[in-house]
């Protein structure tokens, strides 16, 4: 096994790498009537990872990340610096906490099997609190390097940008999980990348396959299988169920 894949839902998806180890990405499991995003059938409290890796703060990214790091006393949360907020608030360390890992663009953490590069996300990292503040910081996409595995890119909730094709260029990844949609907003679906532009992104990136997350209708499934096939047609669509997993 090089690295195994399984789907939580939205943009979630835990990632085991070829000696074991484990790595969570955006833990969004709760979903949200009224966004129209369905629950995971995948229990915060069943999720045992190594590393919580999450893109940016907003709700429906940073997600159960402080409950499933609560499994373990060991495992890690990983994210720009308003992540770590998030933690900080809940009673973690914050940055000086051994727990918890720091990153920006251009910057790269490696934990066992896989070595991640943070890159920017065209996008705003926000989250309301009830007290009425707020806090903003960094979003970013991540290249995943699997040892002995894939490269792979986790497009967060990244809209298009040329950067992509750089980014193709000096990291040659194999797959992409990349958003094909949004979340409902009183009536129209807000789609950061929606399926024409999630087409050029891989067709950009270079993969060879996208796994396609953060959508809510099988119809923007098949119109980026459409526009996949036009404009990346030596890519593959791996679309997978919440609690399917592969093997790529």
């Amino acid at each position: 096994m090089s690295l195994r894949v399984e789907y939580l839902g939205w943009a979630s998806f835990i990632l085991t790498g070829p000696s074991g180890t484990r790595v969570v990405t955006d833990p969004y499991l709760s979903g949200n009537p009224r966004t129209k995003v369905p629950p995971s059938p995948v229990r915060p409290e069943d999720v045992h990872v190594d590393l919580i890796m999450v893109s940016h703060c907003a709700g429906d990214h940073f997600g159960q990340a402080l409950e499933i790091l609560a499994n373990s006393e060991t495992a890690k949360l990983l994210g720009d610096h308003s992540t770590l907020c998030l933690a900080e608030r809940a009673g973690y360390g914050g940055t000086w906490d051994p727990r918890m890992e720091l990153i920006t663009s251009g910057a790269a953490y490696t934990q066992g099997d896989f070595t991640i590069h943070a890159v920017d996300a065209r996008h705003i990292a926000f989250r309301h609190f009830e007290d009425g503040s707020y806090i903003t910081g960094e979003p970013l996409c991540y290249i995943i390097r699997v040892k002995d595995g894939p490269t792979c890119f986790f497009g967060g909730d990244t809209s298009l940008t040329y950067d992509m094709k750089l980014w193709g260029e000096l990291f040659h990844p194999d797959v992409a999980f990349l958003g094909i949609g949004g979340v409902d907003l009183r009536g129209r679906s807000l789609d950061e990348m929606d399926p024409p532009a999630a087409a050029v992104c891989a067709e950009m990136l270079g993969v060879k396959t996208v796994i396609p997350m953060h959508y809510r209708t099988r119809e923007y499934l098949e119109r980026f299988r459409q526009h996949l096939a036009v404009r990346c047609p030596g890519c593959t669509c791996a679309a997978m169920e919440p609690g399917e997993s592969i093997v790529l």
